[in-house]
């Protein structure tokens, strides 16, 4: 369930994650390399809060992923 800090829908971790859906691994992966940007949000025991945006472009990420691993089947005439 989202929070919501000053008018803004703020979504937890785990909830982006299952939304997106990447693992933690992936993630922390991506922020590594510099594939995804890290999150404006905080709480107050650090951990990262999402925001639409933020979580729109987890998922356009992660779709990337998923449509350049698509297996080219090829039919025999």
């Amino acid at each position: 369930m989202p929070v919501v800090i000053d008018g803004k829908k703020l979504y937890r971790i785990g909830e982006a994650l299952a939304a997106a859906p990447v693992s933690r691994a992936t993630y922390f992966r991506w922020l590594k390399e510099g594939r995804v940007r890290d999150t404006h949000y905080r709480d107050r025991n650090g951990r990262r809060l999402f925001t639409e945006e933020e979580l729109k472009e987890l998922k356009n990420q992660a779709q990337r992923l998923i449509e350049s691993r698509q297996p080219r089947l090829k039919f025999d005439e």
